[in-house]
This record gives C-alpha cells, sequence and structure tokens, in this order.
C-alpha cells in the first residue's frame, strides 16, 4: 500500500511539473456546430468585455496558402475596460494585454472546439509585476467562458513552459518634448506602417485607448494607442503543431507618452513568449520567429532614428 501511495504522489508531481500554466484551454463539443467564434464574441460583450476584433484565419490560410487542417481558426482581440484601463494607469506597458488574445479553433474531422487564452500567471509574469488586477482578470474570463459555454471542460496542456532568462516584452523609450510628440507620432506611425509591409506585417485592430481613459476623467496620457499585429506566415506555422499559440496573436504592441515626462513609449510582446512558453524546440519555426523579431525591431528602430 506504501509503495502504491508513493507511486500516486510521484505522478501528481509529475503531472505538475509537466503541466502548462501559462495558458488556459477550453474544449467543447461542437459536432453540430452550433458554437462559433461568433456566438462567442456575442457571449463576451454581454459579459461586459469589448470585442475589438474577431478575424477568421482559416480564409486567409486557403488564400495564402492553399491548405488548412481547421475547420475553422479565429484570433479575437477582446478586453475588459474597468481593467485594462486600470493597469495602464498603473503599469503604462500593461497595454500590451489591451487588447489580449483568444484563439477558437476546431480542426477538421474533429467534434471539439477550443479556445485559449493567457492565464494570469503568463500576463504576470511578462511583466514581471504582480497584482491582483490579473487574478480578478482570469476570475471574470472563466466565469464568462463557463456561463457562455455551460458544458465546456478546461485542460492543462501536458507540455511544461521551457525556462529562459529573456525578457518578454520589448521596450523601446526616444526623448521628445511634450508639444513635439503629437507631430512625432503621425510621422513614426506612417514609417512603421510602410516598412511593416515588406515583412509581411499587417495591423489587424487599432483601439485609441486615450479616448476611454479620457471620457473616464484620466487624463494623464497625451496619447495612447495599441496596434493588433499578425503576420500570417508565422501564425500559420505555429498552428500546424500548436493551436493554443493564437492565444499571443495578434500581438499588441501599445504606443503612447504620458504627459511631462518628455518621452514616447513603445512597448510590444517579443518572441520569447511563444519559443518559451509554448516550448518550441523546432529549428525551422523557430528562424522563423526570429526573423520575425528582427524584422520588427528594425521597423521600429527605422521609424524612431
Amino acid at each position: 500500500m506504501r509503495s502504491i501511495i508513493l507511486m500516486f504522489i510521484l505522478i501528481l508531481s509529475w503531472s505538475a511539473a509537466t503541466a502548462n500554466e501559462d495558458i488556459l484551454l477550453y474544449k467543447v463539443e461542437n459536432k453540430e456546430g452550433a458554437v462559433s467564434a461568433e456566438t462567442i464574441a456575442v457571449g463576451l460583450a454581454k459579459q461586459g468585455y469589448t470585442i475589438a476584433k474577431n478575424q477568421d484565419m482559416n480564409g486567409p490560410y486557403k488564400k495564402q496558402f492553399e491548405q488548412t487542417s481547421f475547420k475553422s481558426y479565429n484570433l479575437m482581440s477582446v478586453y475588459y475596460p474597468e481593467i485594462a484601463q486600470t493597469l495602464v494607469m498603473k503599469y503604462a506597458e500593461s497595454g500590451i494585454f489591451a487588447p489580449f488574445s483568444l484563439a477558437i479553433y476546431q480542426r477538421e474531422g474533429e467534434e471539439h472546439l477550443y479556445i485559449a487564452l493567457l492565464t494570469a500567471l503568463a500576463q504576470a509574469k511578462i511583466l514581471d509585476v504582480q497584482d491582483p488586477l490579473f487574478q480578478r482578470l482570469e476570475v471574470l474570463n472563466r466565469k464568462a467562458i463557463q456561463t457562455i459555454l455551460p458544458n465546456a471542460k478546461e485542460l492543462t496542456l501536458e507540455y511544461a513552459p521551457e525556462k529562459t532568462d529573456k525578457r518578454l516584452y520589448t521596450k523601446y523609450s526616444f526623448e521628445i518634448d511634450d508639444e513635439d510628440a503629437l507631430d512625432a507620432r503621425e510621422e513614426m506611425i506612417m514609417l512603421m506602417t510602410e516598412g511593416m509591409k515588406p515583412s509581411g506585417f499587417v495591423v489587424a485592430n487599432y483601439l485609441d485607448l486615450n479616448a476611454e481613459l479620457q471620457e473616464n476623467g484620466k487624463e494623464d496620457y497625451l496619447f495612447y494607442d495599441a496596434y493588433s499585429l499578425c503576420k500570417l506566415k508565422v501564425i500559420y506555422e505555429l498552428s500546424k503543431t500548436k493551436p493554443e499559440a493564437g492565444a499571443f496573436a495578434p500581438c499588441t504592441m501599445v504606443i503612447y507618452h504620458k504627459k511631462g515626462s518628455n518621452k514616447t513609449e513603445i512597448a510590444s510582446l517579443n518572441i520569447y513568449n511563444l519559443t518559451s512558453t509554448l516550448a518550441i524546440k523546432d529549428d525551422a519555426l523557430l528562424q522563423v520567429l526570429e526573423k520575425a523579431q528582427t524584422d520588427m525591431a528594425a521597423v521600429i528602430e527605422e521609424a524612431t532614428e
């Protein structure tokens, strides 16, 4: 009996060690196709979320790559206004999760639909900040999904994230007087938009978060822009084996200028989130991701010279 108990403890310990605590994954029976990204979007809106974008990826997959293994694959950008605004006022770079992403997908021939999103633990780890607001958001996320899909089952990915000592988001800062910041912003955005095109990046969505802050009496920023960026080849390659990667895509890049700071700052998730959280070891895929990171860094640096 003692040996059986010890073995049971070892199995539980091994499971905990190999579980991925960074991604929240749900599975729901969908043989008849009654559940879709659209029904989930409607449900989230009823729960108080703002749906910034609900992007079908399967159509672009078929158009550009002429094949897909999915019956449906959507990337949804959402945020909970109250928490997003409170976090941005406390931690400027937290806007990289305003909006945050949900991957909603169902493979061809399968009877279940899946939903993947980042946990509070992952968001706090990326920003290197401990704040109960992250846990509060996760509680709301769980409740919303359970309300929309009461039969959904919560799963744990069986692989553990790879450890990394790399910073999980990239931040740029450059000096510019407050009175010149708005004009400089327009030129910088134009240069970045043009610079992204040759590398295959697209702006999937734009959010003027500062307008929402001002509506609620928060006047700290001259501007606060959130751009949801996507590179189709990257998410296509990732989704072949790790469809839950859509919890990072499209990734949000924020450009903001706090009044009185005399500096404009840019923050965005970087590629080490994907390689560590998703435990990616495939050399060819790592090269694709590294190139995307290098290309985006070059676009930002050239636009801010």
